[in-house]
This record gives structure tokens, C-alpha cells and sequence, in this order.
């Protein structure tokens, strides 16, 4: 794990609380409040209990997305596979979340099953300063994936992105370059372009 990861999971475990999204077998969505339990250099843990509709999704599909508010109001989210880990992680969850123990006494812990998320992509962004700031990261092997827009060779250099972009984050250039540290991603840019050359990089 990089460092921008390993600092963006600290993060997680440092908010501790994130919605986590899954998908039902009816391919709803769900979302519930967790706790991000431990951060390692391998990763983050969570625990819930085998009876949990939440177990049942994260054990069919593998996968989990989180979504967390920082003290300064600044965002993180992720999604990420996963799988269940031996009983002994339930035991370092407890040890460094002694708090459990009130809610599951003695053996009853054992009714938890730990999952470690060993592989994802995630961003953080901050919405509250000008312009805004987002950073990429992501760790288990796995690239950051693109998001945003990109300016193409057909743009023709009229600045109607330019003069659109709520953030002023578009350089003049052949092309036109947008800084995607500051951009909001809201298409503004896309929608005004007379020549078609902006092009929307995340699915």
C-alpha cells in the first residue's frame, strides 16, 4: 500500500463510522451505518454477524462500498472486494474496539465473522475551499480509476469550457487542459463545447 492510501484508510479508521453500500439478491441497493473496525497496511476490517441480511450480501457478492464524513466536512469514499478472515481477527477487533464487549459478552462475539477488504479504489474531497480539492487512491494491486473529463486533439480553442467551468480550473492550451484535482465533474465543460471534444472518463 502507498502512502496516499495508507493515509486515506488511516482516515476511515480514524472517522471510524461509514455508510456501507451492498446489493441484495433482488439487486437492490442497501445501506447501512459500520464501523471501519481496523486499518492495517494490508487493508481495512469490519465485522458483522452471520445473521445479518449485511453478511449474507457481502459473502455472495464479495463486495462493499463505503462512504464517510470527515471532522472538517471533507468526504471519503471507496468500494472494494472482500472476504471473511479466521476467528482470530474477531479477537484483534475486540482488543483494539474493547467497546464491543458490552455489545457481544463473552463467547457471543464468536456469532461475528471479520472481513477483510483487501483491494479497492477510493477518493477524498474536500468541497469546502475554492477551488475544490479531490485526490485519487487505491491499494491491492488495483488502479485509481479515472473519473472526470478530458479535453481531446478536436478541441478548437474557444474557451466556451473554459468560461463554463464553475470551478475556473480549465488552462487555455491546444487543447484546453482541465485540472482534475479541482474539477467538480459536473459536465458543464461537455455540455457547452461546440466541437464535441470533451469526453467523460468515469462510467
Amino acid at each position: 500500500m502507498d502512502a496516499t492510501a495508507k493515509k486515506y484508510v488511516d482516515l476511515f479508521r480514524t472517522v471510524k463510522i461509514a455508510t456501507a453500500a451492498t446489493v441484495d439478491e433482488a439487486g437492490r441497493p442497501q445501506a447501512r451505518i459500520i464501523n471501519v473496525m481496523l486499518a492495517r497496511d494490508d487493508g481495512m476490517y469490519i465485522v458483522t454477524s452471520r445473521g445479518k441480511p449485511f453478511h449474507k450480501q457481502l459473502t455472495e457478492t464479495g463486495r462493499i462500498a463505503l462512504a464517510a464524513m470527515c471532522p472538517n466536512c471533507q468526504s471519503l469514499k471507496f468500494t472494494g472486494r472482500l472476504r471473511v478472515v479466521d476467528k482470530s481477527w474477531v479477537d484483534r477487533v475486540f482488543e483494539e474496539n474493547p467497546g464491543m464487549n458490552e455489545v457481544y459478552p463473552g463467547e457471543s462475539r464468536y456469532a461475528l465473522d471479520a472481513f477483510h477488504i483487501y483491494e479497492g479504489q477510493g477518493e477524498w474531497f474536500d468541497l469546502l475551499n475554492y477551488p475544490i480539492n479531490r485526490e485519487s487512491f487505491a491499494y491491492g494491486g488495483g488502479a485509481a480509476e479515472p473519473a472526470g473529463f478530458v479535453i481531446g486533439e478536436s478541441c478548437i480553442g474557444c474557451g466556451a469550457c473554459a468560461k463554463a467551468c464553475p470551478q475556473q480550473c480549465i488552462a487555455p492550451g491546444k487543447p484546453y487542459a482541465i485540472a482534475p484535482q479541482h474539477c467538480l465533474q459536473c459536465g458543464l465543460c461537455a455540455e457547452v463545447c461546440p466541437a464535441g471534444a470533451v469526453r467523460r472518463l468515469h462510467r
